[in-house]
């Protein structure tokens, strides 16, 4: 009986290593007038602008700290792990096959479309809420340097197939993101790019990026990325509904710090339904009392049942607000009390763990 052999493919950055443009140089009111004066030629010295920073290298573009309260550590300490937590796109891919209720199999607009659209941008740095979509918000994950790094991408992300799919695919989105010079410079005013990429870096880039990757069949990156930008108000009722023991409070995100929010966008509906209600009943009062509407009982019988609807109603929208509200509350509040004795029992044991390792 034959052997078969399982062939496995080495993982490669998704471009060829380039170098990173010099920064340029801008000299104060200040420096150009003594330049001038020592009869120093300024448009063949480099530009300094102190409002920009030298660029960063992929070390340096990593975050301080990193991890969950229950497990904070230095990014730069365990770069393996950090990858893994900011790359992660399971929550969505646990829900892939509801994705199309959320957004559509296609690619997201460019930046100034959104801008055009009037979104506003909003920084986040989970992956798994970037190209996010609530209101006239749109979440977005900056591109760091670490992600333009052939190096960085060859010895950190291409040890592991999930990373590597997960990095293509956010490196995808800003392809889509980015595909005019208007794009870009918006992409600089708002902070989401190194401040190093020029217009034709990026172009450069970006033919080299859809040679290794194809924006077409899609089949290195993760499947979130199949799909552009997504409605969290319909994946978060996703959520609620496929793990309702556990997510039926606060879904995917849960984006309220105070009741009053919560209610104002999740019941200012009823305000317009009663609004509705008092015109139907001030015609019913006016229609009963003149001819020959008043003498007409399935019309007499109709405006009573309409009137005994709208006062149940109330009732019911009252008692409903008012169960959700304790519900909530109490659900809040045993978390809360919950999790600080959790906490407090962790720290207790990790500092009688650290004492006995020093002692």
């Amino acid at each position: 009986m034959a052997e078969m052999t399982v062939t496995t493919i080495a993982l490669e950055p998704p471009f060829a290593r380039r170098s990173i443009p010099p920064k340029p140089l801008v000299l104060s009111a200040s420096q150009t007038s003594l330049a001038n004066a020592n009869g120093v030629d300024i448009d063949q010295q480099p530009v300094l602008d102190s409002a920009i920073s030298i660029p960063l290298t992929p070390l340096d573009s990593l975050p301080t700290i990193a991890g969950s309260s229950d497990d904070i550590y230095l990014a730069n300490d365990d770069i393996a792990k950090f990858l893994k937590d900011d790359l992660d796109l399971s929550r969505l891919n646990r829900i892939h096959g509801h994705l199309w209720m959320a957004g559509r199999p296609m690619r997201a607009r460019p930046l100034h479309r959104y801008k055009m659209m009037g979104f506003q941008i909003i920084h986040t740095q989970q992956m798994d809420l970037h190209l996010l979509k609530f209101s006239n918000s749109l979440m977005l994950k900056p591109l760091a340097e670490y992600m333009l790094s052939y190096d960085f991408w060859f010895d950190n992300i291409c040890t592991d197939k999930t990373l590597h799919e997960s990095a293509c695919g956010f490196l995808l989105s800003y392809v889509w993101l980015l595909t005019t010079p208007l794009d870009l410079k918006i992409a600089h005013e708002i902070w989401l790019l190194p401040s190093f990429i020029t217009w034709h870096w990026w172009k450069s880039f970006v033919k080299d990026f859809v040679a290794h990757v194809d924006p077409n069949t899609l089949d290195q990156v993760n499947k979130r990325y199949h799909f552009g930008d997504l409605r969290l108000g319909r994946i978060n009722s996703i959520y609620r509904t496929r793990f309702a023991l556990t997510h039926f409070v606060r879904g995917y995100l849960y984006g309220y710090n105070r009741y009053a929010v919560f209610f104002q966008r999740n019941f200012s509906w009823i305000l317009i339904v009663f609004v509705f209600f008092s015109l139907v009943l001030a015609a019913m009062q006016v229609g009963a009392s003149v001819e020959p509407s008043n003498a007409n009982k399935p019309f007499l019988k109709t405006c009573y049942i309409f009137v005994v609807f709208s006062m149940v109603s109330v009732a019911a929208v009252l008692g409903l607000v008012g169960l959700i509200f304790v519900t909530i509350y109490l659900f809040n509040m045993v978390a809360a009390i919950s999790h600080a004795k959790k906490k407090q029992v962790e720290r207790k044991r990790k500092a009688l763990e650290k004492r006995d390792k020093e002692a």
